[in-house]
């Protein structure tokens, strides 16, 4: 019998072949603007509140609680 470590570590993610909002919205974005977001998300000290209210006044819904997940490794 294997180790359950392993058995977790070989099982392929459940993607679905989708990506993630986040991913969406930074490729929809200027490089520049790509950059800024990634360093926000990245940022664990900027409130995921803060990036929110700011891509929602860009017209990008990106719900708090999807930061979250993203910033947890849960996309």
């Amino acid at each position: 019998m294997t180790r359950l470590l392993d058995e977790i570590k070989s099982e392929p993610p459940n993607s679905r072949g989708r990506r993630s909002i986040i991913d969406e919205i930074l490729a929809q974005l200027s490089p520049d603007d790509a950059a800024d977001l990634q360093t926000a998300l990245d940022d664990h000290l900027i409130p995921q509140v803060s990036i929110s209210r700011v891509m929602a006044a860009r017209g990008f819904k990106l719900t708090s609680s999807v930061i979250s997940r993203y910033r947890n490794g849960r996309q």
